[in-house]
């Protein structure tokens, strides 16, 4: 089984990252985004209700991830989202 290069994952990584950031900001220009590349995730630090953030990301096109079990909440795009 082949996986992509690092960079490929950094990349694409780095292309959520701004496309999550951009559809945030409007609601929330203080939103912090950073990726996460040893986890392949997005970390988001909003003040917005993780539903809230699942809407924007859902209006703006961007998939999001189902939250696992026991994950704590989270906004579903997966990140370690923390509203409020």
């Amino acid at each position: 089984m082949s996986h992509p290069s690092a960079q490929a994952d950094t990349g694409a990584g780095l292309s959520r990252l701004a496309a999550i950031s951009a559809a945030l900001r409007p609601h929330d220009p203080g939103a912090q985004v950073a990726l996460d590349p040893d986890h392949s995730s997005v970390q988001v630090l909003t003040v917005l209700d993780p539903e809230e953030v699942d809407r924007i990301l859902a209006v703006a096109g961007i998939p999001v991830a189902p939250t696992p079990a026991g994950a704590g909440g989270g906004c579903g795009c997966g990140c370690s989202c923390s509203g409020g």
